[in-house]
């Protein structure tokens, strides 16, 4: 089993902060994500590590150098920038990168925003293939009926349409996610952990209160714990619970406790919500 930290799990601090910090802890798989603080320093850092051991994936806006650049899929992108960053992923030898499902602006066209969406990833899978670098899209999850922004494959229905339409594309199964979607039932949900192997590029873990996407730390009272035996263990798997607010230590124990959880692995989670 591949288990990752994202980089997501200690924000506020430099890249080089969390890499050092990971690094101390035995944590050596590690997705590049957004987060930490942007600084020049950044990208040395990511490659220092790498030349030490460390082994990278990268998800969505990831943080890289001393700006960050927002974007959203279901719009018209200026490709440029992501011709130089996927060229960097692939110089520095990772092999997955994954991005969020497009968000939409209340009053907009659904099917417009998706169709934009559909467009943008073919595009951006035809730069990561030139790199060896495989595309991955994410379950994302409802926001609040009176948001401003709705989020694309947000529920089952349009998830199910998605991978119809695209089927050389991979799913990011974000279970944490799942948990938000309405009008699913636990079995519908679950079912996504079913997919072929050849459909998941990764599965992203953490926890919340089924309402917000808040990245709480997994324990043992996590909706999908009980049936952690249904995750497939060859697909692997990020942690994304934020973390900065605790010490080193519970890093360590967050780690540990997954790790053992998935591996069948009698364990106690510390972290208390």
């Amino acid at each position: 089993m591949e288990l990752y930290f994202s980089t997501s799990a200690y924000g506020g601090v430099s890249t080089r902060q969390i890499l050092t910090m990971f690094w101390g802890l035995g944590i050596k798989q590690v997705e590049l994500a957004i987060g930490p603080r942007c600084d020049r320093d950044a990208v040395k850092a990511i490659k220092e590590f790498q030349q030490k051991g460390m082994t990278y994936r990268a998800h969505h806006a990831f943080v890289w150098g001393e700006t960050h650049k927002s974007f959203n899929l279901a719009e018209p992108q200026e490709w440029r920038y992501f011709e130089c960053m996927i060229d960097w992923l692939g110089d520095l030898k990772v092999t997955a990168y994954s991005v969020h499902g497009g968000d939409f602006h209340r009053g907009q066209e659904r099917e417009k925003a998706y169709n934009q969406f559909k467009e943008n990833v073919q595009h951006l899978q035809q730069i990561c293939e030139k790199r060896g670098i495989v595309l991955g899209v994410e379950t994302m999850y409802p926001t609040p009926p009176n948001s401003w922004n709705y989020y694309l494959l947000d529920n089952s229905w349009e998830l199910t349409e998605f991978c119809e339409d695209l089927p050389e594309i991979k799913i990011v199964v974000d279970l944490a996610h799942i948990n938000i979607w309405r009008n699913q039932s636990l079995s519908e949900k679950l079912e996504w952990l079913k997919l072929p192997s050849e459909r998941i590029l990764e599965i992203h873990i953490s926890d919340n209160d089924g309402k917000r996407d808040i990245h709480s730390p997994i324990t043992d009272s996590t909706w999908w714990v009980p049936y952690a035996a249904q995750i497939p263990r060859a697909i692997p798997i990020v942690v994304e619970s934020r973390l900065n607010r605790f010490p080193p230590s519970i890093v360590k124990e967050q780690y540990l406790y997954t790790h053992n959880l998935l591996n069948h692995s009698p364990s106690t989670s510390l972290v208390s919500r």
